[in-house]
């Protein structure tokens, strides 16, 4: 069996738990790893001490979040064989890993005062959420939870420092007549 020392790779997250019944996973990741795992050809496992190379199907990963994927991984197809390997360590080549580029995460946006370029403070975002590329921000505005649409057109003005983000929210998104 092929290894790979521990020194040269990077530990990204876990396989979760099986997905369906013919083998698929749910890996739990990082986020900085997003962009690592949509490039990566090979996983590796950690069993018994030793990382395993364990090739993606080529069906590829499908990103349930920012940090949860589901895949099938050659060798894996059974129920019973994905139940095998749930708990373990996932690990990618330190080669592999992509590095963060001056783009920040959509999830790194948890905490920020939100700003409506004409309604003033909205709120604290309070969770992001990723519906297959829609990304939704989580606001409590006047008691009551709504989900903003982000979008790059969207973005007025974004300072990390002050941890602020000002968007052109869509009109009628936060109607004030209906209380």
């Amino acid at each position: 069996m092929e290894t790979i020392p521990k020194s040269d790779c990077v530990k990204v997250g876990f396989v979760q738990k099986p997905h369906g019944i013919h083998g698929e996973l749910v890996i739990r990741f990082e986020e900085q790893y997003y962009e690592t795992l949509e490039e990566c050809p090979t996983l590796f496992l950690e069993i018994d001490n030793l990382l395993v190379p364990f090739f993606i199907s080529e069906e590829g990963l499908r990103f349930k979040s920012g940090e949860a994927v589901i895949t099938n991984l050659e060798w894996i197809d059974s129920d019973k064989k994905a139940k095998a390997i749930c708990g373990l360590s996932v690990f990618v080549a330190q080669e592999d890993v992509i590095e963060f580029e001056d783009e920040m995460s959509p999830n790194a946006l948890v905490g920020y005062q939100l700003f409506d370029e004409t309604l003033g403070l909205i709120g604290e975002i309070t969770e992001v959420n990723d519906f297959s590329g829609n990304v939704l921000l989580s606001v409590v505005y006047q008691g009551k939870e709504a989900m903003v649409p982000l979008n790059e057109d969207l973005i007025v003005r974004l300072d990390e420092d002050l941890r602020e983000i000002e968007l052109q929210i869509p009109e009628g998104l936060f109607n004030l007549d209906d209380e």
